[in-house]
């Protein structure tokens, strides 16, 4: 089989190589990046170009102290359990010694207990659960002129040789406020520096000239930029279009900016960056940014309303046959006295499931309405691309409800017979975790749909992916209104 590679990988290789065919060294440029750098690279413009960066938090590791009544819950667990040493543990962990991931190591190595039992132990600790995250001040890269200062500042004090040449490729992170066919929150550049005496905008914009055409570019126009990025300076930032797409930007780095940062008035810097993204773009006539790095979530999708209805499945089903002797027996009941008037109630199951005796009643106690909801019995139909619940009188649903039930696919399934495997499901799970002689009484509901996960409903990932991508819709909501009382003896 022939093995392929990823094309944005193949043009990171290729690049590369033209860098150090030119004479420049590869670096590695800092990803994290302090907030205070900002401020001394951008100046005043610094709080804009922050609201574009993602700030790094994490969780802080709670203190946590055992209270008379946690540690009899945890003797009850493990009785034979040293508490002086899960303290231990505790303060250790606390103090950075031992690693979030290495908690249950530690717990079984030191006091002799197993995992369920470690897990268990921990579970007796909201603080563990409930820890909120608290944010810092490090930054995601965002541009990498970011990290090219501090670089410059660590080579420029140890190097005496000049010029001096230096290329990094890696992600950039922003903070789009939304995704589509130009933005990405995460992107490849490919960006370089050149630091000389005596040098100036043009012998930058050669170079820049020169990367290009060994990438394959011939029709290249260079644009001064309006208004120019602070750690430039004025008037010395271009842009660079290739068959009217911005492919690179450079230009010469600020005085002030290179001050900031200890680098002689007698140097010069430039730099380039390439977006790699618009450079495949533009190479292989691709449309959408999110096809060049994701065509496994983007690629061209044609499906017809037959595959799509049979990309429609549900969530949660039944794992025994009890179970959807169930869920068959909830939605029958239901269907029969959709339309009784409440308050009712009618028993729809008494037997055994997974040998407790059970009961299970549909309901519904709100006066002056029908046992189901107006939705309930929405049948679904696959129509022009998107996916519809239809209720049987379609009056309800308008002309476009008629016309989708006369032309559309129906998916052979409804709102309640997808409902009524969920409840099937949910009792399975609570039986199997009640106790032999526990008895329970508990309800479930299904109230007002507003996504087809309400109705226990998914659609399948490249169904989906095809919908989204051709602006299609999926129409599964309203108000449903199905409730069972479950009784386990």
């Amino acid at each position: 089989m022939q093995c392929k590679a990823h094309p944005i990988h193949e043009l990171i290789q290729k690049t590369r190589e033209i860098f150090l065919s030119i004479g420049f060294d590869e670096v590695e440029n800092p990803l994290f990046i302090q907030e205070e750098e900002v401020y001394k690279q951008y100046g005043k413009e610094a709080p804009v170009i922050l609201d574009r960066v993602f700030y790094l938090g994490g969780l802080p590791r709670p203190d946590i102290g055992l209270s008379d009544e946690e540690i009899l819950k945890i003797k009850e667990i493990s009785p034979y359990i040293s508490i002086d040493k899960f303290k231990k543990i505790l303060r250790n962990y606390r103090e950075g010694a031992i690693e979030g991931d290495n908690m249950i190591e530690e717990m079984l190595k030191n006091l002799k207990i197993n995992a369920t039992q470690a897990m268990e132990i921990l579970n007796l600790f909201p603080a563990f659960k409930n820890i909120e995250p608290v944010c810092g001040r490090t930054t995601l890269r965002s541009h990498m002129t970011a990290a090219w200062f501090l670089t410059l500042e660590a080579e420029v004090e140890k190097q005496s040789e000049l010029p001096l040449k230096f290329f990094s490729i890696g992600l950039r992170f922003r903070r789009e406020q939304k995704l589509d066919a130009t933005h990405l929150r995460a992107h490849y550049g490919a960006s370089c520096i050149i630091v000389d005496k005596n040098l100036n905008i043009e012998d930058g914009m050669n170079v820049a000239e020169k990367i290009l055409n060994d990438m394959g570019f011939t029709d290249i126009k260079f644009t001064k930029k309006k208004a120019t990025s602070n750690y430039y300076e004025q008037d010395k930032e271009y842009e660079i279009f290739s068959g009217g797409i911005e492919i690179a930007d450079c230009g010469m780095y600020s005085r002030m900016a290179l001050k900031n940062y200890n680098i002689p008035n007698a140097l010069d810097v430039f730099n380039i960056g390439f977006g790699l993204e618009r450079i495949l773009m533009v190479r292989n006539n691709i449309s959408d940014v999110r096809k060049v790095l994701y065509p496994q979530f983007y690629e061209d999708v044609s499906l017809s309303d037959e595959e799509i209805a049979k990309s429609i499945n549900l969530i949660s089903v039944p794992e025994t046959d009890e179970g959807r002797t169930l869920a068959g027996k909830i939605y029958e009941n239901g269907k029969i006295h959709a339309n009784e008037k409440s308050p009712c109630k009618f028993l729809c199951f008494e037997g055994n499931l997974m040998n407790r005796k059970i009961k299970i009643y549909v309901f519904e106690d709100e006066e002056n309405k029908n046992l189901l909801g107006p939705a309930a019995l929405n049948e679904i139909y696959v129509f022009d691309g998107g996916i519809y619940g239809i209720p049987e009188d379609t009056e309800k649903f308008g002309e476009e409800g008629k016309h989708i039930k006369e032309k559309g696919i129906k998916a052979n399934l409804n709102f309640l017979y997808a409902v009524s495997n969920y409840f099937a499901k949910e009792i399975e799970d609570r039986v199997k975790k009640a106790t032999e002689w526990q008895k329970e009484k508990f309800i479930l509901e299904v109230k007002m749909a507003k996504s087809p996960s309400d109705v226990n409903i998914m659609v399948k990932g490249r169904a989906k992916r095809f919908i989204s991508n051709e602006n299609k819709r999926i129409v599964l909501k309203g108000p449903v209104f199905i409730g069972v009382e479950v009784e386990i003896g």
